[in-house]
């Protein structure tokens, strides 16, 4: 039992870290592994083609909605006149619903959180059912009542389960955010899908990084499309603290899949195909120009680690120009 709760106390931070922008810092999700992405595709939602906004129908509905703010209302309920409402939005406040609705889950998570370590009891129940391809969407099959009503509250509030040492708990699911995105601003739109692919795939586990060098540029150039796109957004700083994250992926690695060999100082050989390539098709991106320069140094080095290139590094990651 105390081993238990020694492990909730580590993994609870873990879990919050995950549903914050910042999941991708180093180190984070240790052994963690996805289960399943929940409640994607049951919304209520069956059209995603944007009607026409009906003015007299938007003139209550987004006071209805800051009323529900200012009850403090769970995440479930936000969804729900969501589900009803967000067609009849015009697309601007279709993004502020959904913006709302971000901070209250992650307001909310905690407090759910809780109910996955009230004794052993919950715990033991996933570990039982949980097996390799489990769908938490199927959970009528489940027979514990109490695993069953938890599950469904889990559903309901939007999130998705992790695992990690061997436990599990709720976080964020941005991928069941989607079901909302033909209705919101191409900024939100954008977010959301930066956001589900976090989560959807982390980038690091046990302090190692568990996507291809080559998709850590993959989704920093993401990430620098949306801070070049979406200048006035208001997730515009959220996003360039994440492509921080993945600019430090890309000079250093991490600690257990670090860019240079401890023993050797030779970079890794499969990084530098990555990023010669990356180089070579995305010649024109300020990001791009910024690893051509790593490069460039790398060379001179013959790819091994000099006291030049830990400059260059170091004044990258904090944003000064190399």
């Amino acid at each position: 039992m105390s081993s238990m709760f020694n492990k909730k106390v580590f993994l609870k931070s873990v879990s919050l870290s995950m549903s914050a922008i910042v999941l991708v810092s180093a180190g984070l999700l240790t052994g963690c592994t996805t289960i399943t992405d929940i409640n994607d595709t049951d919304s209520g939602i069956q059209d995603k083609n944007p009607p026409a906004v009906e003015e007299s129908n938007q003139d209550k509905i987004m006071p209805e909605f800051i009323a529900l703010l200012g009850e403090k209302a769970k995440p479930d309920k936000l969804i729900e006149y969501i589900d009803k409402n967000i067609s009849s939005v015009t697309a601007k406040d279709a993004s502020t619903m959904l913006e709302e609705l971000e901070k209250a889950q992650k307001d909310y998570l905690p407090l759910h959180e809780d109910k996955y370590y009230t004794g052993e009891t919950i715990q033991n129940s996933l570990s039982k059912v949980y097996k390799p391809g489990f769908d938490l969407n199927k959970i009528d099959d489940i027979q514990d009542s109490e695993l069953k009503s938890l599950l469904k509250e889990t559903l309901d509030m939007g999130y998705k389960v992790e695992t990690a040492e061997g436990m599990y708990f709720p976080i964020m699911n941005y991928e069941y955010l989607k079901i909302y995105s033909p209705y919101a601003l191409e900024d939100m739109k954008d977010y959301i899908d930066i956001m589900a692919a976090e989560t959807n795939k982390v980038p690091a586990k046990d302090a190692a990084l568990v996507i291809g060098w080559d998709e850590v540029v993959g989704r920093a150039l993401t990430q620098e499309r949306f801070i070049s796109s979406h200048g006035s957004s208001a997730k515009l700083e959220s996003i360039k603290e994440l492509q921080k994250r993945y600019i430090t992926f890309m000079l250093y690695g991490l600690n257990n899949t670090p860019l240079f060999g401890y023993d050797t100082k030779t970079m890794d050989p499969e990084a530098k195909e990555a990023y010669l390539k990356a180089v070579k098709d995305n010649g024109d991106s300020d990001l791009m120009q910024m690893l051509s320069k790593y490069i460039e140094i790398l060379k001179k080095s013959n790819y091994k680690l000099s006291d030049e290139i830990e400059t260059f590094r170091k004044d990258a990651v904090e944003g000064k120009t190399p």
